[in-house]
């Protein structure tokens, strides 16, 4: 089903409002959207798998920049992200996953990331669902 989501992440000041794929089994949830901010050249394509059984989100981008990104509660993770410069491998520390139910329309990631030995930084990572498409 087509809906219109509000994405917000620290890496941008303000919220990015788009249509996205949103399909929900009662094993998983998929969602899928095409991002272009203002000044970009290039589109990027998302896509966030999250397994209800496992609890564990995978966010795939492809563009400019393609990256590949594993939350899970339960353990450290790990992330590639290739860029034109090269292929960075991050680690990431999940703190909490929260999926849209009756209380919330948000799906939402709070992570820790850091490349290498360095230091760690604090993203939340939402989208939230406009109710008009319920």
């Amino acid at each position: 089903m087509k809906r219109k989501v509000e994405i917000t992440t620290g890496v941008y000041d303000k919220p990015y409002v788009t249509d996205c794929i949103y399909d929900e089994s009662e094993s998983r949830l998929l969602i899928k959207w095409m991002q272009q901010h203002e000044g970009d050249v290039s589109k990027s394509f998302y896509e966030i798998a999250f397994d209800k059984e496992t609890g564990v989100a995978v966010i795939t981008r492809h563009g400019d920049v393609d990256s590949k990104l594993v939350f899970d509660t339960g353990k450290k993770t790990e992330g590639l992200v290739k860029t034109p410069y090269g292929t960075i491998k991050v680690d990431i520390i999940t703190d909490y996953i929260t999926v849209p139910s009756v209380l919330s329309q948000k799906f939402e990631i709070c992570y820790d990331m850091a490349q290498s030995a360095g230091s760690l930084i604090k993203n939340t990572f939402s989208l939230n669902f406009h109710l008009q498409n319920l």
